[in-house]
């Protein structure tokens, strides 16, 4: 039976500001004392910012302004981090027939799909670009180069690119507009997807499902206003996510003959820390593949559709699946949306 095979995933951002600077940015603003307190609990050390607030400060921009810059920094980062998966692939850029992009952020047409000409990729490659989806992007994003690999058996790329920092909006801030502001950091990821031969090491990419619950979708909204991206996130949405996340796995895994414990490990979101606790309580995750999500949030805050790929990254480098074993990957996002990717080692 053909397969689609994850076979290199490179996540990068940009350069890195602390969440202690970050919060002592927004002193004497009304609500600044809101962000101090998330910036304190949120388990965020830093975040990428392609925008800097302390050079340039975003929050009086025009939408259009954010827009464009939002494009502009997302073009130069991704181009960097699929030319790095290509090359720890070793694949041509000229070997590539389909890019697909995913992102809530940075919305242009022509856009990101610049990007097939800018990497090498021979003119005619395919190329398909998605969004806006949110923080579960990634995942159907990845059934889609699934799809596309296993009908055409050429390889594939995507890049999740979501850069927050061209979004800061303006004072007041109440406490779910301090939540935004610290959670979300910049980042961008590609994986390479190729056909699956005998010999070739990676993640076969089996099966995926979804939920949506529609009844919460006024708590988790991305919507495009007068300053760019605004963020409605209620504190609602990890007992949400966590209260829907098993329906959507376990049929899944049911379909295989499998069970939760015949996962080897989990690739989880790392959405924000009450998400991550909440969801691991509910399917009753092994530690060690929820302390992978934490220290990529730790470390980079929630980048939205590229942060369950830099979980999966890691996770394939550091744990890499033996033949017939399975992993997980978990997603979560507006509409309270649940995805989840069953994933074999090759």
């Amino acid at each position: 039976m053909p397969t689609a095979r994850i076979t290199s995933i490179a996540f990068g951002s940009p350069p890195q500001v602390k969440m202690e600077e970050f919060a002592e940015f927004f002193a004497g603003d009304p609500g600044a004392d809101h962000v101090a307190e998330i910036v304190r609990n949120s388990a965020i050390g830093a975040k990428g910012m392609a925008v800097n607030p302390f050079a340039d400060d975003p929050r009086r921009w025009s939408t259009a302004r954010r827009m464009a810059t939002s494009l502009a920094h997302a073009r130069i980062l991704g181009r960097e981090t699929i030319s790095r998966a290509l090359d720890r692939d070793g694949l041509p850029a000229e070997e590539v027939g389909l890019l697909v992009t995913a992102t809530t952020t940075t919305h242009s047409a022509p856009g990101l799909d610049v990007l097939v000409h800018e990497t090498g990729m021979r003119p005619g490659t395919e190329f398909q670009s998605l969004g806006p989806m949110g923080c579960y992007a990634a995942l159907p994003a990845l059934s889609t180069v699934r799809n596309w690999v296993e009908v055409h058996r050429r390889p594939a790329v995507l890049l999740c690119v979501d850069l927050f920092s061209p979004h800061l909006q303006p004072p007041p801030y109440d406490k779910e507009q301090a939540v935004v502001l610290t959670l979300f950091g910049d980042a961008a990821c590609a994986v390479v997807v190729r056909p699956g031969e005998e010999g070739m090491t990676g993640l076969d990419v089996v099966d995926t499902e979804m939920l949506y619950v529609p009844e919460f979708a006024d708590d988790l909204q991305v919507h495009l206003g007068d300053h760019g991206l605004h963020i409605r996130l209620a504190p609602t949405m990890p007992d949400v996510t966590a209260s829907a996340v098993a329906v959507p796995t376990d049929r899944m895994l049911a379909r295989h003959g499998l069970g939760r414990e015949d996962v080897r490990w989990w690739a989880l979101h790392p959405g924000g820390r009450r998400i991550i606790d909440r969801v691991s309580e509910e399917l009753d995750l092994p530690a060690d593949s929820v302390e992978v999500s934490r220290a990529v949030m730790r470390e980079y805050g929630n980048t939205a559709a590229p942060a369950v790929l830099g979980v999966l990254g890691r996770l394939l480098d550091s744990r890499p699946l033996t033949a017939g074993e399975h992993g997980v990957a978990l997603a979560f996002g507006p509409g309270a949306t649940v995805w989840a990717v069953l994933l074999r080692g090759a």
